[in-house]
């Protein structure tokens, strides 16, 4: 009976990635709606609001969230992130791809390319907001203090 319901559950799995990833290559069951990466003196702060697909969440709530934390971080393509917080609606990640800039209070946020198409991404430093739509690439990298 029990080895009936893995194998059912198992089965509901696969069905929900293939009809998935029919709909959206890119992201498959989910879908990020927006971030918002807050440059600090040598980190930054990432708050990332996406949604899962209902059969996807309750899955992850009976098997885990390792399949959700994997692909988001594919989909953010930082290389030296780590997640502080993580539900099945938003995560808060920390930075540190940062890198000073000749030592005088100055910090430079590399260029960027995200695993897939993000619809909404503000960057806030301590004197600016930018607002992008719709993008992929952060082309230019951005220096602040």
């Amino acid at each position: 009976m029990k080895t009936g319901l893995v194998i059912l559950l198992g089965c509901l799995l696969i069905f929900v990635s293939q009809s998935s990833a029919v709909e959206n290559e890119t992201d498959s069951y989910l879908s990020i709606h927006s971030v918002t990466i807050s440059l600090m003196p040598g980190y930054a702060d990432v708050h990332v609001e996406y949604s899962l697909e209902d059969a996807f969440r309750v899955l992850a709530f009976m098997f885990g969230e390792n399949d959700i934390r994997t692909r988001l971080l594919n989909n953010l393509a930082f290389s030296n992130a780590s997640i502080l917080f993580m539900n099945y609606s938003a995560a808060d990640l920390k930075i540190y791809d940062i890198q000073p800039v000749y030592g005088d209070g100055l910090y430079w946020f590399p260029a960027h390319t995200f695993g897939c198409t993000i619809p909404e991404v503000t960057i806030n430093t301590n004197h600016s907001t930018e607002r992008y739509e719709n993008i992929q690439n952060l082309e230019n990298g951005i220096v602040y203090y």
